[in-house]
């Protein structure tokens, strides 16, 4: 039996669609024990995962901080030995993490940061680049698993703790970290989706809680804020019984994805060249072409330019056409 560890310790996006790499290696090799490293905070997101043996939560923040804890974190992990250790974050961190372990193979993800700094910088803007899935794909490929179709998939648990509306409901996710990626419009396609009689549940962190109670009181619709009110393995299941997300360029429009629910997304700084846009053939992107975009690789607390045309230039009716051409409304 073949033995992989999967090392990822980026954000809720990153380790969403590095379970492209995950479904690869046990499609080609079943019998595989396959391990992941992730951060923590984000572990949930693999509860209950079948085609993992192990979820080592690296703990940032408390006892793995610094370089200490991150010494004591490879101890734990040291007696392992690997066929394959699959570096998909290519950092200080991880590079000691894999440089301290057993493995008959180390390999390293090409992390491409120079390319998408060239787009913020104005520079190919035209060229058609590898997703993020396929490269964590090719970074597989080197251990001799070729699965090129393999997609990420999460493995959600029900919930009945949860109370949902009764019969589909369109989900969505107006908050986003950095402020200039938040979409402005709504509370203004809120009111145009309660015109067509669908039930809405508004998700997010305990931060958007507030900007979503807004939202809601605005558009005069009678929506359910489970702001706050998830962690990570409830929100993968909420979102999996969501006809449709709409969403900015977030963690919840992977995690949707991953769970087989098609995803309306709102692109403003950031880009799909960048390699993290929604990948199932019935999700859409919603954006404005400016030349000022992409502005930044994650998007930043204003904008640059001062006038945000970015968001400001995407109506309701625009994703309203996005969502009627889903039929999913």
């Amino acid at each position: 039996m073949k033995k992989y560890l999967l090392i990822r310790l980026g954000a809720i996006g990153d380790i969403v669609l590095a379970t492209a790499a995950i479904e690869a290696i046990s499609q080609a090799e079943p019998g595989s024990q396959i391990d992941l490293v992730c951060k923590a905070r984000f572990a949930g997101l693999l509860t209950g995962h079948p085609k993992l043996a192990n979820v080592y939560g690296f703990d940032e923040t408390g006892r793995h901080k610094g370089l200490r804890g991150l010494l004591l974190f490879i101890y734990k992990l040291s007696a392992n030995k690997y066929n394959f250790i699959i570096d998909l974050q290519n950092n200080p961190r991880s590079r000691m993490i894999t440089l301290c372990l057993n493995a008959g193979q180390k390999i390293h993800w090409p992390k491409d940061t120079w390319r998408r700094r060239m787009l913020v910088w104005g520079q190919g803007r035209g060229k058609t680049y590898k997703t993020v899935i396929q490269r964590y794909l090719s970074a597989v490929e080197k251990a001799g698993v070729k699965q090129p179709e393999a997609k990420p998939k999460l493995y959600p648990a029900a919930d009945p703790s949860i109370k949902l509306p009764q019969g589909g409901f369109v989900a969505i996710a107006p908050g986003a970290h950095w402020p200039t990626k938040r979409w402005t419009g709504y509370s203004e396609l809120i009111s145009k989706i309660k015109n067509k009689k669908y039930e809405i549940v508004v998700v997010g962190d305990k931060n958007d809680r507030a900007v979503a109670e807004e939202i809601i009181k605005t558009s005069g619709a009678n929506a359910t804020n489970l702001c706050g009110q998830l962690d990570l393995a409830q929100l993968t299941y909420v979102l999996s019984k969501a006809k449709l997300l709409l969403t900015n360029d977030t963690g919840a429009m992977h995690i949707a994805e991953a769970t087989g629910t098609p995803v309306i997304a709102i692109f403003g700084p950031t880009v799909r060249q960048f390699g993290f846009a929604p990948w199932r053939s019935e999700s859409k992107v919603i954006e404005t072409e400016l030349a000022c975009r992409p502005c930044a690789l994650h998007g930043s607390k204003k904008c640059p330019k001062g006038h945000f045309n970015c968001m400001k230039l995407i109506t309701a009716d625009q994703v309203l056409t996005g969502i009627d051409r889903i039929n999913m409304i």
